[in-house]
């Protein structure tokens, strides 16, 4: 939840009749009332078609009469229909049409009783559209100005609405989505909007800055980053305390002893807060209250607060907990229905340290996947320890990324995705990388995760990868819950494609447990689930032409690994559902394979070398033992099988006289893992 202080907005305010309206700005995540969730997007272009086509432009003109689907008071007066141009809606007569040349209000240009977003132009390919949310008596009548343009906004769009709120008669504005650009850069003068209503040639309220409101929210097509702006009848209260936010985590470990009682509230009252009562009970029990004074909380201002007596943990368990405000400057609140929020929290006698999963959905052909990528290693690079990432090219733009397979292809089709780059966090956060952040990073892997995952790598040579894995849960899971066990390549060059990236991490080489992952079923607290898996990738190695389906990766009868020595296995479990990943793990190589790059017991010389290359090596035990000589692009050249050696020295020579003069790789395969050195061939 987004949390900033802010003056209360209530500028220009006029007494009509026996009506008055006060101003509160919002920016929680969410639209009023988290009724609409609808994409944010243009008609015939994502926005569901249950929304109702009310003008179509260019509007040049109102519109017919629109009912309303419950009576509605604005201004003293009961309403059942509307009219609607740019950026306007009236209940009044109109003599004329505005246009979308805006000025401060009030203004005899615009008709009595009338709401403005005035300044916004509807143009060709551009809609006002309708829609009702919620159930009598609750309901929410919304005017969308759909794809609204502006002068400003040169090639951009801001979509806005209003919306009129059944029982209460509120009014809200709400600024959803902003894109504001002029060739490659951003526009300074996004916009200049007049924000409030009119009541009469002599009458409004207004947002402060009007005739030059600008957007506040950003382009995400869902509520996220809306901001809206809510115009309240009647008289603002003295004395009122919203509670906007507990802030408390969802777990914790019985071993930690006590939570702090924490949260957000907002001073919506006319008057300076300096001193409430803040409290709390668990379970229906007895209330903990305590007074706080020596403040000073500013008319429309947030204040965070801790509450004193942080909760004892009696056992483990369920517990819900009600906090709530009371007695703002030792008066009653003049409205208690906002005062109270409830929270419902889990303790836990064992909980296991977050690796939290990063999928990327990339290309070598997408323009915006190279800084994408960028911004992502820029965060993640000094951090590899705290996280498991996996990158999965795509197919498009344009022909695509040479090392897209039809597993890669059914793990975007899993989440949907349309547009790359792409990011999913656990499953859940669903973005470009671009706007991944170090913040997004630390509450991700703050998490606690009630499922362990072991994953040993027991044999890693060759062709050949094998792996056992444990999953101990600390909780039950219930559900289709899936396991994952995908064998990801380090880094790979052959892929280099139109969009500058010279190297690829973490690429995505074959699902072991295909494309839809493994269904395990449920999870019983307690009882630790064993899993072995085997994959032998067959053939040689092959470059396709572009990521088209037509030549993706037969996995029968070829592969696309550059570099076995170089491969890396990823473990993790999602709820099939509701797509949340609820821990992930890297493979460890160290333990039941012997890594003989990192004891020095691999040598070959001479290097650079003629005719021969000798070959030096120790064994930790009798194994099996082939030297192979690869090319540049991991394709075998010629394998000697040395047959079952003893432990300790052993070496051979191998013949290189045949080759033309490069680069090439002496690969060394036992039955306890493989190295791969380079030589030189003059």
């Amino acid at each position: 939840m987004k949390k900033f202080t802010l003056i209360l907005l209530a500028l220009s305010l006029s007494i009509v009749g026996k009506s008055q309206y006060y101003i509160l700005d919002w920016e929680l995540g969410q639209n009023p009332g988290n009724l609409n969730n609808d994409p944010e997007y243009p008609v015939g272009g994502g926005l569901p078609n249950t929304w109702t086509t009310v003008m179509t432009g260019p509007v040049t003109g109102w519109s017919g009469d629109i009912n309303i689907p419950f009576t509605f008071n604005f201004n003293g007066s009961d309403y059942t229909t509307c009219k609607v141009g740019e950026g306007l809606l009236t209940f009044g007569t109109p003599s004329s049409y505005p246009g979308n040349t805006n000025a401060a209000l009030p203004s005899t240009s615009l008709p009595d009783n009338t709401i403005a977003i005035w300044g916004i132009t509807v143009g060709s390919g551009d809609f006002i559209v309708s829609k009702t949310f919620g159930s009598s008596p609750n309901r929410q009548f919304w005017v969308q100005m759909n794809t609204a343009g502006h002068p400003n906004l040169k090639s951009g769009w801001a979509y806005w609405s209003i919306v009129l709120e059944e029982g209460t008669n509120n009014i809200y504005i709400v600024d959803q989505r902003n894109q504001c650009t002029n060739g490659t850069t951003a526009c300074t003068d996004k916009t200049a909007f007049t924000v409030g209503l009119q009541f009469d040639g002599s009458n409004a309220i207004s947002l402060a800055g009007s005739p030059s409101v600008q957007n506040r929210a950003g382009n995400d097509a869902t509520p996220v980053d809306n901001v809206y702006y809510a115009f309240y009848p009647g008289t603002q209260a003295g004395e009122d305390i919203m509670l906007t936010d507990i802030d408390m985590k969802p777990d914790y470990v019985l071993a930690n002893g006590s939570a702090s009682v924490k949260g957000t509230f907002r001073n919506i009252g006319a008057n300076a807060i300096t001193s409430f009562d803040i409290n709390y009970s668990v379970n229906g029990g007895a209330d903990v209250t305590q007074n706080i004074s020596g403040v000073n909380i500013a008319p429309g201002a947030y204040y965070n607060f801790t509450h004193p007596t942080a909760y004892t943990f009696p056992q483990i368990g369920k517990f819900d907990i009600k906090v709530w405000t009371s007695m703002p400057n030792g008066n009653a609140d003049a409205n208690m229905a906002n005062d109270e929020m409830n929270f419902t929290f889990n303790v836990h006698d064992k909980v296991f340290q977050r690796l939290p999963l990063y999928e990327i959905f990339t290309s070598s052909t997408c323009g915006p996947c190279n800084p994408g990528n960028a911004n992502f290693h820029n965060v993640i690079d000094s951090k590899e320890d705290e996280c498991v990432y996996i990158k999965f090219q795509q197919s498009w733009p344009g022909t695509g990324d040479p090392y897209c397979t039809a597993e890669s292809n059914d793990r975007r089709n899993y989440y949907a995705i349309n547009s790359i780059p792409r990011m999913e966090i656990d499953g859940g956060w669903d973005g470009n990388a671009q706007s991944f952040t170090a913040q997004m990073h630390n509450d991700s892997k703050d998490k606690p995760s009630f499922v362990g995952i072991t994953a040993t790598a027991t044999k890693m040579y060759g062709k050949t990868v094998a792996v056992n894995i444990e999953l101990d849960p600390a909780a039950d899971f219930s559900g289709t819950n899936l396991l994952h066990v995908a064998i990801v390549e380090g880094t790979t060059y052959q892929n280099v494609k139109s969009n500058g990236e010279t190297e690829f991490t973490h690429v995505m080489k074959k699902m072991m447990t295909g494309g839809s992952g493994q269904n395990i079923g449920t999870l019983t607290k307690g009882s630790k689930v064993s899993k072995t898996y085997s994959y032998t990738f067959n053939g040689d190695y092959k470059l396709p032409a572009d990521g088209s389906q037509a030549n993706w990766i037969n996995h029968t009868t070829a592969n696309s690994v550059e570099e076995f020595s170089d491969l890396q296995v990823i473990v993790w479990l999602q709820n099939s559902t509701t797509k949340e990943v609820y821990q992930a793990a890297y493979a460890d190589l160290t333990s039941g394979v012997i890594d003989l790059t990192a004891s020095n017991s691999f040598n070959i010389y001479p290097n650079p070398a003629t005719n021969n290359v000798n070959v030096e090596f120790d064994l930790t035990g009798s194994s099996n033992v082939e030297v192979k000589v690869l090319n540049t692009n991991g394709q075998e050249l010629s394998t000697e099988n040395l047959g079952n050696l003893s432990q300790g020295s052993n070496s051979a020579t191998i013949d290189v006289s045949n080759l033309a003069a490069g680069v090439y790789y002496i690969q060394l395969v036992t039955d306890f893992g493989m190295v791969t050195k380079p030589v030189t061939v003059q």
